[in-house]
């Protein structure tokens, strides 16, 4: 059976052809952080690839259980909180706005699951 590809699918792709830009595009970050970044853009494509995947596993998963997208949206929020103090704190400078960019991948694992959610409780 074919695994359909959805617009997370080429979320995740874009995320890590974004992150690979900025750390080869940038020659002078530090060691740490072009890891990072590149560690992050690794995982946002293995995301990408088993992404169909894992969507029908998490439907099925849902199937089985009336859930709430509470849980999901609360930690999107804290996520985008902290990012925002995070880069605030540095005085908004480029390399804060860096050190916070591989959360993403974080917002949009948890934004797929408040969609499945809501596609599955539409079906009951």
């Amino acid at each position: 059976m074919m695994q359909r590809s959805t617009l997370f699918t080429f979320l995740y792709l874009a995320l890590g052809v974004c992150l690979t830009a900025i750390a080869f595009g940038y020659p002078n970050l530090p060691s740490g952080l072009q890891t990072s970044l590149l560690i992050s853009a690794g995982a946002s494509y293995i995301t990408c690839i088993f992404e169909p995947f894992l969507r029908e596993r998490t439907i099925r998963f849902y199937r089985r259980r009336n859930s709430s997208i509470i849980l999901s949206s609360l930690v999107i929020g804290f996520i985008i909180i902290w990012m925002i103090w995070q880069v605030q704190s540095q005085n908004w400078t480029m390399e804060a706005i860096l050190q916070v960019l591989p959360w993403l991948i974080g917002i949009l694992l948890y934004a797929e699951n408040i969609v499945i959610i809501r596609q599955v409780n539409s079906e009951h």
